[in-house]
């Protein structure tokens, strides 16, 4: 800042003369300051208005012009603490006769309690499982939850709190009270489609794994459900059966079965167990002596051609032949039958028979050699070696005691399977003290009809029964259902009651005061005044800002004249009017509307109720009034919020013109705060040349002064 010499030659007070001059060249910023904080207020304003006619707009109008906004219902019951009922628009009218069976529950599960014995802490979710009991180690327990599975598996440093954890992550509200040392388990959701198993194993998981070596072995993972109930059988007969050597032929023979009836073409191909090739090759002598006199009758004349053809036949051809012989001869195909292969076609015979036929005498060796580990290996010897390797899982001489336990007892729990309906049933030993609740559907009969809901809330045809309680027998509640015309007088009452406050506030902003003569404040200008004078000055600048507003009389004649149509129903004019809601007789109420005869309009509640006679005489008649007058109000105000140059979506006034009328005001205040300081600076500089001319002259003066001995 440059240096200002002030009044020390002349003695005048440059300060307050410069303030003086660029207090009256500020006037013309000032104007444009308080034209923006005009319009800054006018903008609010709009806003706090805009708010409540969308509002209105959203919660009132836009429900008002539906005709099932019209079509409520209400419901009546005998018993309230057996149901609460509710209806909706398409609910039928009339009586109804209910009987509460049951009542949905979610399945529960409460485990017995834990004992601490050992190193194993009952108290403490941070206890290892197999602290509890040693067997537990490498148990898997499988969690099914809305036909989801989940394996886990305990190993010897899973802790309690991580089985809770498995639990919930499955999909299950679970925990373990560590006062009452229990586990406690239920489903998210009540209903039998909800229910749960928690089931496991007493095998280890060496048994585990060689139950999976041979479910690959016979394309477990491809078989239909059928043949995989026929895999697991059997091998959990192989697992038990010990030396039971019929027991174990018969598992072996379900086996490949199965194998069979699964195996697609590539598959048969592949190394795996004999058993592809045991059935039907138990039966291989007779099919091809069958086939080798179908040849000789019908293809040669003499022996030396047949052996001669034989002779150059491939496995294949062979087997095609073998199998026509099948296809045609009901002895082989009962003997077929007899070999497990019921049901199947001609086709299904044939590729089963290629298969086996080839399997059996061109690579029976290659055929068993993987999975039995040895080249040449007999049948019989290769039973031998399955059965060594199934009873080798275990580990254990008790199977009887291997199969019925469960690892879950240990901790208090059991075994929960799902039944062929998909009811969760306890499975095998319940421990002591162990309860559960199965999960259950809601069950009524209503009018006759047995009805059932998976939660405690039975909907059918527009009802909804909220259930609380059972009937006795041959005690039935009774519940009716009509046409809610308290309801329906209220609602437009109501939506009346929202039109009304937001149509006064606009005749007040419209018709307000005028405020000529009143501006918004400088700063200055406050600084002079006292704080309640400044509000009532600000109060009345900010009253009057939608005074006589054009788009603001638009609105109001828009949604007037909207209230006042007439809408054609069976032939006739109707309108509000036709149904006793009517503006005042006041027109300084500038349309407000009335229900006459509503008990709570002071000005009107002696006159008839036409509204609430016609919703009971001709409710069809004031549905389509008041829906078709809603629409059409609807209609206007949509169009007047609608987006434009000038105006947002869902806005009533010109929200983007005023946000560019504000900038060009903030950009114009800048302009003038620029030439203000530029012509402040030019005075600050013509007082100082002025104050340097005063000091060189009395400087002068006082040198000729002192010549002259002055």
């Amino acid at each position: 800042m440059p240096i200002r010499l002030s009044g020390l030659a002349s003695g005048l007070d440059t300060e307050s003369i410069v303030k003086e001059l660029m207090s009256a060249q500020s006037l013309k910023k000032n104007k444009v300051v308080k034209a923006k904080t005009k319009l800054e207020w006018k903008k609010t304003a709009w806003t706090d208005l805009n708010t409540k006619l969308i509002k209105l707009y959203d919660e009132q109008i836009s429900k008002m012009q539906l005709e099932s906004s019209y079509k409520t219902k209400k419901t009546s019951i005998s018993n309230s603490s057996i149901a609460n009922v509710t209806a909706a628009s398409n609910a039928a009218n009339g009586s109804y006769t209910m009987e509460v069976k049951h009542i949905a529950t979610s399945q529960y599960l409460s485990g017995s309690k834990l004992s601490s014995t050992g190193s194993f802490d009952a108290k403490s979710v941070k206890s290892k499982l197999v602290d509890l009991d040693a067997s537990l180690e490498n148990k898997e327990i499988a969690i099914t939850v809305d036909n989801k599975t989940t394996n886990f598996t305990i190993t010897a440093d899973t802790k309690i709190s991580d089985f809770v954890s498995a639990l919930k992550s499955a999909g299950l509200d679970a925990s373990y009270d560590t006062n009452q040392q229990r586990f406690f388990i239920s489903s998210k959701e009540s209903g039998v489609n909800n229910a749960f198993s928690i089931t496991t194993s007493s095998l280890s998981t060496a048994e585990i794994d060689g139950r999976k070596e041979i479910r690959n072995a016979v394309g477990y993972s491809d078989m239909s459900a059928a043949n995989k109930k026929i895999v697991d059988n059997a091998i959990e007969t192989l697992r038990t059966s010990g030396v039971d050597t019929d027991a174990y032929n018969k598992a072996l023979d379900n086996l490949a079965k199965a194998s069979y009836d699964t195996k697609t073409t590539a598959a048969k191909n592949s190394a795996a167990t004999y058993v592809k090739a045991k059935l039907y090759s138990e039966n291989y002598d007779d099919y091809r002596q069958k086939a080798e006199d179908s040849l000789k009758r019908d293809d040669y004349k003499s022996d030396e051609e047949y052996e001669k053809a034989v002779a150059e036949k491939t496995d294949k051809d062979l087997a095609s032949f073998i199998n026509k012989q099948v296809s045609s001869d009901d002895a082989t195909k009962q003997a077929i039958d007899e070999a497990a292969f019921t049901g199947k076609t001609a086709a299904d015979i044939t590729a089963l028979g290629d298969a086996a036929v080839k399997k059996f005498y061109g690579e029976a060796a290659d055929a068993v050699k993987d999975f039995a580990g040895t080249d040449g290996v007999t049948e019989s010897g290769l039973k031998e070696q399955i059965r060594q390797k199934t009873e080798s899982y275990a580990g254990i001489t008790d199977r009887t005691a291997a199969a019925d336990s469960s690892a879950l007892n240990a901790m208090g729990l059991t075994d929960i399977v799902m039944d062929a309906n998909g009811v969760a049933k306890a499975a095998g030993t319940k421990p002591a003290g162990f309860a559960m609740i199965e999960a259950s559907d809601s069950e009524i009969i209503l009018n006759g009809a047995t009805l059932t809901s998976s939660s405690a809330t039975v909907s059918a045809n527009g009802l909804s029964i909220e259930l609380t309680g059972l009937t006795k027998t041959d005690e039935p509640v009774t519940f009716s259902v009509t046409n809610d015309i308290d309801g329906v007088y209220n609602a437009v009452k109501n939506a009346l009651k929202e039109y009304n406050a937001v149509l006064k506030e606009m005749n007040t902003l419209y018709n307000a005061d005028s405020a000529k003569g009143y501006e918004p404040l400088t700063s200055e200008e406050k600084e002079a005044m006292s704080d309640s004078d400044v509000e009532l000055w600000e109060k009345k600048v900010k009253d009057s800002l939608l005074r006589n507003d054009s788009t603001l009389s638009n609105i109001m004649s828009g949604m007037r004249n909207a209230m006042m149509s007439t809408v054609q129903y069976n032939g006739k004019n109707y309108a509000l009017s036709s149904f006793g809601i009517m503006t005042s007789t006041d027109y300084t109420e500038g349309g407000l509307l009335h229900i006459y005869g509503d008990s709570e309009d002071s000005t009107y509640s002696t006159r008839d109720d036409k509204l609430k006679k016609a919703l009971q005489e001709d409710p069809d008649a004031v549905v389509a009034t008041l829906s078709g007058v809603f629409t059409k109000l609807r209609e206007t105000m949509s169009r007047q919020m609608a987006s434009n140059k000038v105006s947002s979506a869902r806005t009533f006034y010109n929200d983007i013109q005023m946000k560019d009328d504000l900038k060009s005001y903030e950009e114009e205040i800048e302009d003038w705060e620029d030439r203000l300081a530029d012509m402040e600076e030019s005075y600050y500089k013509k007082f100082t040349a002025m104050e340097t001319a005063l000091a060189k002259l009395q400087s002068q003066q006082n040198s000729l002064a002192s010549l002259f001995g002055g």
